[in-house]
């Protein structure tokens, strides 16, 4: 007779010492690269900052204050509603959630993160609606696809484009299954989306706007530095990619670029690098979401995002034009010059609007308190 074993598990105490353990031989081997080399630290460190004052600032500042703005503000309740019946018929979500897709390819990782928060807050996104939007669109924005990648990297926006199509195909797909998966603690939402008047929209938009930029400064700096100590050691050419490409996507991005085919480059922006997984640890805590789910889910993500621009180079072979480069270079905020110039000009038209009204409405007020104490 042979004796049946018992599955082997781990008790919750070795778990957290197990855990324990390995981040803390990863954190005193950073530490201790960081005080071996560094010379090569602190050019990590300034190849993040110059990243981030030529390709982050200029093609993401603006977008996050105008999103930020659109979400406060009637604009964006207005084109929720108007967005209602497509969100709900491709990806699920309705109200708050039509409007998080539309910050979401607006504002790219951070906008996205910022608006699931604050409608979870207001209590005007489900949990469930939380978690089928932080899965989904966790990708980054259109003027970042199209103009930094596409039009300063590649020299070609018609690439951006192909990128950012590549990018959207799988969601509505990848929808499907979410749905079944995420249907427990669904919990309708108890608040209509509430929305600010222009002036208050905009200086909150741009507080907000300025500490995320902030933030993911801070983080991009950060994430620059491992790949530079790598860098002294005699790697392999693949694991040097690798360890490049998979911390940060900007500069992961930007060495694809040079080397590697355009499924690649699409395959990175939707996996979106760890420095962006970062920024949403504290909303997956919110909704309850292993992060080891949710990078199983941006390896598939990305595969598909991958598969999806190989099919398109092959519909489209005109457009591998543009690893030629020929193409004209086109700066991040010239890229999108006139999207954000259309967004300013109605920011300042409605911003003369609210003061107006705000005007009238206090004059109103003391002429009302004037007749009432005659």
């Amino acid at each position: 007779m042979y004796m049946k074993r018992e599955p082997f598990h781990l008790s919750a105490e070795r778990q957290f010492l197990l855990k324990s353990g390995v981040g803390l031989h990863f954190f005193f081997a950073f530490v201790f690269l960081i005080l071996r080399m560094p010379q090569r630290a602190a050019q990590g460190a300034a190849a993040g900052v110059t990243l981030c004052l030529k390709t982050l600032i200029p093609a993401m500042l603006p977008l996050l204050v105008l999103s930020a703005f659109f979400q406060r503000s009637a604009l964006g309740a207005a084109a929720a509603k108007l967005a209602e019946r497509p969100a709900q018929l491709l990806f699920g979500v309705s109200g708050a959630g039509a409007g998080t897709v539309l910050f979401s390819l607006l504002g790219g990782y951070p906008a996205s993160t910022q608006s699931i928060q604050s409608a979870l807050q207001t209590q005007t996104l489900s949990w469930r609606e939380g978690k089928l939007l932080q899965y989904l669109f966790f990708c980054p924005s259109a003027a970042f696809t199209v103009g930094a990648v596409g039009g300063t990297m590649l020299k070609s926006t018609v690439a951006g484009g192909m990128l950012l199509l590549s990018l959207l195909l799988p969601m509505p797909l990848l929808s499907l299954p979410l749905r079944l998966c995420c249907r427990e603690d669904a919990v309708p939402p108890s608040k209509r989306m509430a929305f600010l008047p222009a002036p208050e929209a905009f200086l909150a938009a741009v507080e907000q706007g300025t500490r995320t930029m902030l933030h993911i400064c801070t983080l991009v700096c950060l994430f620059s530095v491992l790949p530079e100590l790598l860098d002294a050691f005699p790697l392999p050419y693949a694991v040097r990619f690798w360890a490049l490409a998979l911390p940060e996507v900007t500069s992961g991005v930007q060495a694809a670029t040079k080397t590697q085919p355009l499924p690649v480059v699409a395959g990175l922006l939707s996996f979106g690098g760890f420095c962006a997984h970062a920024q949403v640890l504290p909303t997956l805590r919110a909704l309850r979401v292993r992060y080891v789910d949710f990078l199983l889910f941006r390896v598939c993500q990305a595969a598909l995002s991958a598969g999806a621009c190989f099919l398109l180079c092959r519909l489209f072979p005109n457009a591998t034009a543009v690893f030629s480069g020929q193409g004209t270079v086109l700066a991040p905020s010239a890229a999108s010059s006139i999207a954000v110039s259309v967004c300013l000009c109605c920011m300042c038209v409605l911003l003369l609007l609210g003061s107006d009204t705000v005007l009238k409405i206090k004059t109103r007020r003391k002429s009302r308190q004037f007749s009432t104490n005659a």
